[in-house]
C-alpha cells in the first residue's frame, strides 16, 4: 500500500492515532502488547515515507533510513514478540533471533528502489527483492507462538507474492490498517 509519500505516511498516523487512542482506553497488558506490536509493525510506514521523500536517490537519507532504519524496526519487532510478548522463554528461539538481527542489518545494506513494474509500487529494501522463504522466516519470529498469525501471514505473504510481483515486505507491513482497525473493534 506504500504507492506514495502520501500514502505511507497517512497509513503510518491511521495506525498509530487508533493505537494511541487504545492505549488510553485501560486495556489489559496482554491487549497493550498486542497494540504495542501494531505501532512498531506500522513503523515501517514512516520509514517508506521517508524513501518517498527522497525520491529513491542514492543519497544519505535513502542509505540510512534502508541501512539503519528498516533493519532497526524488523529486529524490534523480533524482539518485542520473543523477549515481552513470548517473556524470553523460548531460549534456543531467543540466540537463532540474535543471528536473523545480524542477518537483516547485513540484508538491507544499501540504497532502496521502486518497484513500478504494476499497479502496487512499493519500495525494494536494498535494491534486492526480498525472498518468500525469508519473509517466512520474519513470520515466524514475529508471530510464534501464535500459530493463527503466523498461518495468517503465510496467506497474505502468498497473496501479495502471486498478485504484486514485488515489494513484498512494504505491502505486507500496509494490513497495519486492517489491523488497527480490527483491534479498534476487538478492544
Amino acid at each position: 500500500m506504500c504507492f506514495s509519500f502520501e500514502i505511507s505516511i497517512g497509513t503510518f498516523l491511521f495506525s498509530w492515532i487508533i493505537s494511541i487512542y487504545l492505549l488510553k482506553k485501560g486495556l489489559k497488558k496482554r491487549q497493550k502488547q498486542h497494540v504495542i506490536t501494531l505501532m512498531i509493525f506500522s513503523t515501517i510506514q514512516l520509514a517508506d515515507a521517508l524513501l518517498w521523500y527522497s525520491k529513491f536517490k542514492r543519497n544519505n537519507l535513502n542509505y540510512y533510513v534502508t541501512s539503519v532504519v528498516i533493519p532497526a524496526i524488523l529486529c524490534i519487532q523480533i524482539l518485542y514478540n520473543l523477549f515481552v510478548m513470548g517473556e524470553g522463554k523460548y531460549t534456543y528461539l531467543n540466540y537463532i533471533a540474535i543471528g536473523v538481527c545480524v542477518g537483516v542489518f547485513i540484508r538491507f545494506n544499501g540504497y532502496s528502489k521502486s518497484l513500478c513494474n504494476n499497479k502496487f509500487s512499493s519500495p525494494i529494501w536494498a535494491s534486492n527483492e526480498l525472498e518468500l522463504w525469508e519473509l517466512l522466516i520474519f513470520a515466524f519470529m514475529i508471530y510464534i507462538p501464535v500459530w493463527t498469525n503466523f498461518f495468517a501471514a503465510i496467506l497474505i505473504l502468498l497473496a501479495i507474492y502471486i498478485f504484486t510481483g514485488g515489494a513484498y515486505g512494504s505491502l505486507w507491513c500496509a494490513i497495519s490498517n486492517i489491523y488497527a482497525l480490527y483491534y479498534l473493534y476487538k478492544f
